[in-house]
């Protein structure tokens, strides 16, 4: 069975809920998502690419991925650890069933996560973390596989197209603050969809 279809409530269902709780509409950024899907399948899953989408550009694309592999600890992992890997679990405060699919785990420990962005620098990308609800995401695949580490890597989509290394799990309450965001939505959840 496909990832997405099974019965089970991933961090992006969160998202979706929350934004639903809050009246907010789903963002359209068609582009963008078309972009990081392909980075993120180069990287991973290169034999899944494919041709690249008319819409997304192939140049950029390439060069970021270059980027990555030109960083020595990103290659190693990459080399090193399973890429993609689903994980289903069941929240023990709420009993509700839950997935998630993460970029790189190595040696079920530690987690990376790549994200695009526009940011200048460190503190930047850092702060889109808290913006973007990433501590929240770091929380729930962390808790997915008992895991110990998890680093953010920021692929700078500007010139110089900097790699940004965030370990979230050494930012002072980072994980602890995403883990309340999550378990209080899967209580919600419960409350609203009674399952």
């Amino acid at each position: 069975m496909n990832y997405y279809d099974l019965p089970r409530i991933s961090n992006s269902d969160l998202s979706a809920f929350k934004r639903k709780l809050l009246g907010i509409a789903q963002p359209a950024y068609p582009k963008a998502l078309a972009f990081g899907h392909c980075l993120h399948t180069l990287l991973l899953e290169p034999e899944l690419l494919g041709e690249v989408p008319p819409d997304v550009d192939g140049k950029l694309l390439y060069r970021l991925h270059q980027s990555v592999l030109a960083d020595k600890r990103c290659r190693w992992y990459l080399r090193f650890s399973r890429k993609e890997k689903v994980q289903l679990f069941t929240d023990p405060d709420t009993g509700l069933d839950c997935k998630s699919k993460l970029d790189v785990l190595y040696r079920r420990h530690t987690i990376l996560d790549f994200k695009t962005t526009s940011t200048r620098s460190l503190p930047e990308f850092v702060q889109k973390c808290y913006e973007y609800d990433y501590d929240r995401q770091a929380a729930f695949y962390l808790d997915a596989v008992g895991g110990k580490r998890f680093i953010f890597v920021g692929i700078q989509k500007v010139k110089p197209h900097a790699l940004f290394h965030f370990e979230a799990t050494a930012a002072d309450g980072f994980v602890g603050y995403g883990r309340r965001k999550y378990k209080a939505l899967l209580r919600k959840w419960k409350e609203v969809h009674g399952a």
